[in-house]
Formats: structure tokens, sequence, C-alpha cells
């Protein structure tokens, strides 16, 4: 089988979607040796994909630079050339005019639901989403959480709805040389005890109310707030908090850190705070626990499926609460070292292998 998979995500800073993407075709490379891969984009990646033979890169240029002229006729066009036989968009849009089956990864329906808390581009994308569901042939998603959703508004599509929960990457386990752990801490100018939120500055991730939580719990615990994470939509205003925090010499902000030094800072973190308001699996959850690094995270969404009873749940809606689970797990050592346990065996049940095996059938099934 030829399969065709969009892949030009990775043209931007390595994230949630990114990281799905690289894992799984890494994945796929281990435990299919039968298909053939045709990985189209259409800007080059800045990094080496170090895979077999059979995954080749496609460039597919197009007279436009419009993004959405690409994708609706160039991509479609290609794919034909090449003979696909079933194409994969780990994001979820289809082509309106595809010559094979098409399969979809949906990760969240929040710009659909909840278009507020996106960018407008994602926002008027969301517009769409019945229509794609409605053409793809099955249907991926990466919780429980996520296929419920979409089965209580597309209940005609439940039939082709199949959860994989996605893995974690090996490199994702405590950091116990002082050598890495200290140079880590002096690159990003650490401080000596803090707690750490790592993900994306926009909106849904909800900086906002972990500020005002820590406000609350500055008295109560002597650690420092470390946000880590690339710049997304809407930060000005989170920028703007942050520099009017009432301890502001408390936090500190990293910018986006190397994916090879995220295991030494999650070890270095005291606990992770991840008060997310939406999210369609949760990475930093799971790569948290893999470090042995506590967690606290929200009682909504995927969250609590992915976390089982190895994190610290929260309402993030509540900055009271969220406030009440950083001085908790602030002064509470014996409570980290049982979430640290706990955590350390929940990251065990997931892996980038079963993800592929799952994603292979559901392949099979697309076809069958």
């Amino acid at each position: 089988m030829r399969i065709g998979m969009k892949i030009s995500p990775l043209t931007v800073l390595k994230a949630g979607i990114p990281n799905y993407i690289i894992h799984l075709l890494e994945a796929l490379a281990e435990v299919d040796n039968g298909n053939e891969y045709i990985l189209y984009t259409n800007r080059p990646i800045p990094f080496n994909l170090d895979l077999p033979d059979r995954f080749r890169t496609v460039k597919v240029t197009f007279p436009s630079p419009h993004m959405q002229l690409w994708y609706q006729i160039g991509l479609p066009v290609q794919m034909k050339k090449d003979d696909i036989q079933l194409f994969h968009d780990p994001v979820y849009p289809l082509p309106f005019i595809l010559p094979v089956p098409g399969v979809i990864t949906v990760h969240d329906i929040s710009n659909y639901t909840n278009p507020g808390v996106h960018s407008f581009r994602s926002a008027l994308s969301g517009r769409f989403f019945p229509a794609h569901i409605r053409k793809a042939r099955r249907i991926m998603t990466d919780s429980f959480f996520t296929a419920s959703e979409l089965k209580r508004l597309f209940p005609e599509a439940a039939d082709k709805i199949h959860v994989i929960h996605l893995g974690i990457s090996n490199r994702f386990r405590r950091v116990s040389c002082e050598d890495a752990l200290e140079s880590v801490r002096q690159k990003y100018d650490l401080p000596s005890r803090f707690l750490l939120f790592l993900g994306t500055l926009e909106p849904r991730k909800n900086i906002e109310r972990l500020l005002k939580a820590f406000a609350l719990s500055c008295s109560s615990i002597p650690h420092s707030l470390v946000i880590t994470g690339g710049l997304g939509w809407k930060y000005d205003k989170l920028l703007e908090l942050i520099s009017n925090h009432p301890n502001r010499d408390r936090i500190h902000l990293t910018g986006y850190v190397e994916d090879d030094h995220l295991p030494a800072l999650l070890s270095s973190a005291e606990f992770l705070a991840y008060p997310s308001i939406l999210e369609g699996f949760g990475f930093p959850i799971l790569e948290a626990m893999a470090c042995g690094t506590p967690v606290i995270t929200s009682n909504v969404s995927s969250m609590p499926e992915i976390a089982g009873d190895a994190a610290f749940l929260v309402d993030p809606l509540s900055v009271d609460s969220i406030s009440n689970g950083i001085n908790v797990l602030g002064r509470n050592d014996d409570l980290r070292g049982e979430l640290s346990r706990r955590g350390l065996e929940r990251a065990c049940c997931f892996s980038w292998r079963k993800t592929a095996l799952k994603t292979l059938d559901v392949y099979e099934k697309a076809l069958g």
C-alpha cells in the first residue's frame, strides 16, 4: 500500500502536533515493513527526518503562496501522480477533492466548539469541521474525551471513530546526572526551587489564571514559577500580566526550550503546573511523569483521562482551586513523592509503538 501523509506542520517549531507527526513516523518505520509512505510538504523541513527509504518526502510546488490553494488543488494533483492509495492528514482537514480514501486525526475540536480560545484563522477553519467529518473514511482521536465529543455532535460518524492514545518519547526519563542538570540550570537561569509551566503561550493554556493563583500562593511557598514555551497568539496581554505581577521577581520566562533540554528541565522542577482549559491529549503531563516530576493538571477535557490517578487535579476555571493545588504540592514532600512514583508507573502505559500499530489497523479498515 502506498500511503500519503501531510507533514507541512513540521516546517514550524516543534510542539504538540509536529511531535505527534515525528514520533508516529518513527514508530511506523519500526513496525511497518510493507507499506510505502509519501510525505507531502509545501516548504522544506528544517531538520533531517531519519527514516528508511520507503518514506519519501515530496515538496509539492504550486504557483500560489496561499496554503489552502496548495492543499485543495496542488496536493490532490500530486497524489494522483504518485498513485497514492490512502491519505492521512494528521491535523484533521481533508482536501475537498480527494482522489483516494482519507483518514484524519482529530486532536481536539475546540476550534469548532469553542472558537473564542483560538486565533481567527484556526476558528475560521473550524467552520468546515462538519464537512471534514463527513468526508473522512476513518477518524482517529487522541482521547476518549475527544471521541465522546465527536459522537455527541456527529452521531452518524460514531462507527468510524477510533481512539488511539499517543505515546511518549524514550528521551523523557528522570535526569540524575548533576552536570546535565546544572548545565540546563545555567543555560536558562533557573531558580533553585520552582514549579514549571510547559506549553505554548496562548489563551487556552490558562496561564492568566495560573499567574493569579501563583500570586495567592507566594506567601505560602518559597518556589518561583518558570514558564517555558514558544509564543502563540494573544500573548501580548500575558506578557503585560507578567510584567505587572506583584511577584515579578519570582517569575522566569525561558522562551522555547530545545527538545534535548526538556528532560533535565522537567527533572529540575519540583512539580509541573498544567491547568489548561482544553487539551486533546496533553503531552507535558506524560513528559513530566516520565521524568518523575509530580503534576498538577485540570479536572476537565482529556486531562483526567491521560493523568489517571497520578496527578493532583484542579478546576482550571477557579483561581482558588489552582492556588490550593500549588500550596498543597509546594508544602507536602510526601505527596510529591507519591505522585512521582505513580507518574512513573502511569507513563509506562503509553508508547509510540502501540500508537503506530493501532494506526496501521485504522489504515487497513479505511481500505477494507
